[in-house]
């Protein structure tokens, strides 16, 4: 293999404060996959009950919707390598409360109701913090290589953690995923600890929290670049992210094909997804981030067009896997924009308006896409999640005219904001 592709696809990793936090967060994330797996075989092993099943998930979420921007401004007031620390310690001992209450055999359903609940609360803090902590430990130059290895780490994760909680949960037995899960966070806990940053002069702070939170949705409104990918980004996280949800009725009803080919179709797509975030991550600092986000949803919006057209089950993997693989390339290109255009001081809230749209946008389409394929069936909806982020591409393609380079000198930080910057 060229080893010119090998370096510019982790380029990031030569920062060795990306490379210990990069490898701390595999093992956490492989191990916070396999409990994921767990507790959904769990519940549904205690109650039968689809419902439950659906609200733990719910629960879980939920909090993203009401705390994710006071994440953010926590990421902006606060030192985010302390917070990250403070969050996996938390998580840490929520999984290991788990593992007490199955192995001592008293588990009930409104523990793991609670449980959920409070990790849905530690991950709202805990994502636009992780997300604007990366350019502090890469710099601009690499950020987007970062942000894609990460991404390829996460689908990584995915694959790899459910297979393992598979084999433990036969072998073993249920309790040893969330035992290994709560021994998995000492590796990205002892990778935070040993990341070195230069001190950074603690900011006076001299608005309120209500203030913190409206001086950052002001940053995002008077900037024109932000806002307009922000709100492409609630478009495609409502039509264009949703088509998942529909794998076990394609699978059962369209390719007639099982749990297998259920199975096959999840891995396509996060294959694709994988293939995608390497592909952003070999691209590097790319000059053509904004081409890039075009890209990836006209390759999202095509491949789910074409799969509302498909009764071919391995033309069915194909489409899946490009619609993983685009989904990514926008998600990612998007993500980074976002991330080099924005101010240092308000970086945190902005990630934070992020994470809730990010978060917030996962329900409302999965409501629309599943209610769509009653009525009008799967075809009619694909096709109209297609055409509608495709035209919302083109549009603010059209009107979106500056530069990415150019945002932060279009956009003034609130007055009270460039006075606590100052101090």
């Amino acid at each position: 293999m060229n080893i010119n592709f090998i370096y510019k696809t982790f380029a990031s990793l030569k920062h060795e404060n990306f490379k210990q936090f990069f490898i701390g967060q595999t093992i956490s994330l492989i191990g916070s996959w396999m409990q994921i797996t767990a507790l959904s075989w769990l519940v549904y092993d205690m109650t039968g009950s689809k419902l439950l099943l659906g609200l733990v998930g719910a629960l879980s979420a939920l909090p993203m919707l009401f705390l994710s921007v006071l994440g953010g401004v926590f990421a902006d007031k606060y030192s985010k390598k302390k917070i990250l620390i403070a969050t996996q310690i938390s998580s840490m001992l929520l999984s290991f409360v788990l593992a007490v209450l199955v192995v001592s055999n008293v588990i009930q359903i409104w523990h793991i109701i609670a449980l959920a609940s409070i990790s849905g609360i530690i991950f709202a803090i805990d994502l636009p913090v992780r997300q604007s902590f990366y350019i502090d430990i890469v710099g601009k130059k690499d950020l987007m290589n970062a942000i894609a290895l990460n991404s390829s780490m996460v689908n990584m994760a995915r694959i790899i953690g459910p297979a393992l909680a598979g084999i433990i949960m036969a072998k073993f037995g249920i309790v040893w995923c969330f035992i290994l899960n709560t021994i998995s966070y000492a590796a990205v806990l002892q990778a935070l600890f040993k990341i070195k940053l230069p001190k950074i002069q603690v900011r006076q702070n001299i608005e309120s929290v209500v203030q913190y939170i409206g001086s950052g949705f002001r940053y995002v409104r008077n900037n024109r670049l932000i806002f307009d990918l922000l709100v492409l980004m609630v478009i495609v996280g409502i039509f264009g992210w949703s088509y998942g949800i529909l794998f076990p009725v394609m699978a059962k009803d369209i390719f007639h094909v099982g749990e297998r080919g259920y199975a096959a179709l999840v891995s396509a797509n996060g294959i694709g997804a994988l293939f995608g975030a390497l592909f952003i991550a070999y691209l590097g600092d790319s000059p053509q981030k904004r081409g890039l986000v075009n890209l990836g949803i006209y390759i999202l919006s095509l491949s789910i067009m074409l799969l509302a057209l498909c009764k071919t089950y391995w033309m069915g993997l194909i489409l899946v896997a490009l619609a993983g693989f685009g989904s990514l390339v926008y998600f990612n290109a998007t993500t980074t924009i976002i991330q080099s255009s924005v101010d240092d001081s308000v970086r945190g809230r902005v990630m934070g308006i992020w994470s809730l749209i990010f978060g917030g946008t996962a329900p409302i389409g999965n409501i629309y896409v599943g209610a769509a394929a009653e009525y009008i069936k799967i075809p009619a909806t694909l096709a109209i999640s297609a055409i509608v982020c495709t035209l919302a591409a083109i549009v603010l393609s059209i009107f979106l005219q500056p530069k990415e380079t150019e945002a932060s000198e279009m956009t003034e930080i609130p007055d009270m904001q460039k006075e606590a910057a100052k101090v």
